[in-house]
């Protein structure tokens, strides 16, 4: 289950319970800190919250040990104030059976977020910084594709195609059999070349216009986390760390253990380990129909841009 927290004011997440347990722990967060999740329909307290019973005594520990003089910032606001309902005037009494906020004293007389429908919280889900990690696997692929077929079409590598009536097993010792030609090694250093040096290209691109040409097919955007252009050293160094521990030079089965780790480290803790050291943001919103189908078609484009060194 992903949580998201209400710090200085502004919302943070997602993050793992495992995560917040370590913030508690760090002292970044306290048991009065506001949490929100897909079953709850306001922000309420971490102490407060169902699903974080395990940490409900970590959480008063924390709460009691550190006193803060100054009130707690408010927190950000749910989706679509119009819709909130007008708070009531000062003068009318409260209703007996409405429940007292416990922690007005805290945050002063400013309101908590109205309680809103559950129909109205999946907004979060829109968020651009919320982890998307199937995006951007098929951005970073849309790119190496690109480039395969690229290298592909300089070189003289004829990949064996079936003939009428011809079995499978005949066409694959063909395959094995050019894959040892000379032709075959020269492709394979020109692939290896040519993936080093378009991770310099990458990196000039995500520092100039902050994404490339996969990432921009699917409305991926690199930034550092103030919101400014990555410096270009920075970038760099994100592209290789990408290259090598992220896709594991593309080579099998180096690129499955890559993708699998990042993959669990961005669900865990929202952000990938290069991004969280380089202190870089990837903003990644959800695909609309639109841009679904245009991805389909580049993709389409690059496998029939390939094919026709056949025809």
């Amino acid at each position: 289950m992903d949580f998201y927290l209400s710090i200085d004011g502004a919302r943070k997440g997602p993050y793992s319970i495992f995560k917040i347990g370590d913030l508690l722990e760090s002292g970044e967060v306290t048991g009065d800190t506001l949490a929100w999740h897909r079953d709850l329909d306001a922000w309420q307290p971490l102490q407060e919250v169902p699903a974080l019973e395990m940490l409900r005594e970590r959480s008063k520990a924390r709460s009691e040990g550190e006193a803060s003089g100054r009130p707690a910032p408010l927190p950000p606001p749910l989706p679509d104030p119009e819709s909130a309902p007008e708070p009531k005037p000062e003068s009318e009494p409260k209703p007996e059976s409405e429940p007292i906020n416990p922690h007005a004293d805290e945050i002063g007389t400013a309101p908590l977020p109205a309680v809103r429908p559950a129909a109205s919280l999946p907004t979060l889900a829109e968020d651009p910084t919320r982890p998307r990690p199937f995006i951007r696997f098929w951005a970073r692929m849309f790119d190496y594709t690109a480039v395969s077929v690229l290298v592909f079409h300089l070189s003289d590598l004829a990949v064996p195609q079936g003939l009428p009536g011809e079995q499978l097993s005949e066409v694959f010792n063909r395959y094995m059999e050019e894959m040892q030609k000379p032709e075959a090694l020269i492709f394979a250093r020109t692939l290896f070349l040519s993936l080093i040096g378009w991770q310099f290209l990458e990196a000039v691109l995500i520092h100039l216009y902050g994404t490339t040409p996969g990432k921009a097919l699917f409305g991926i955007r690199v930034k550092t986390e103030d919101g400014k252009a990555v410096p270009i050293k920075t970038s760099l160094g994100r592209s290789f760390y990408v290259y090598v521990m992220g896709v594991g030079f593309y080579q099998f089965p180096l690129i499955l253990i890559g993708m699998i780790f990042s993959y669990f480290r961005i669900q865990s803790t929202g952000n990938c380990l290069w991004d969280q050291h380089l202190k870089i943001r990837v903003e990644n919103p959800p695909l609309g129909a639109l841009r679904i189908g245009l991805a389909l078609c580049a993709f389409f484009a690059l496998l029939l841009l390939q094919s026709v060194k056949f025809s």
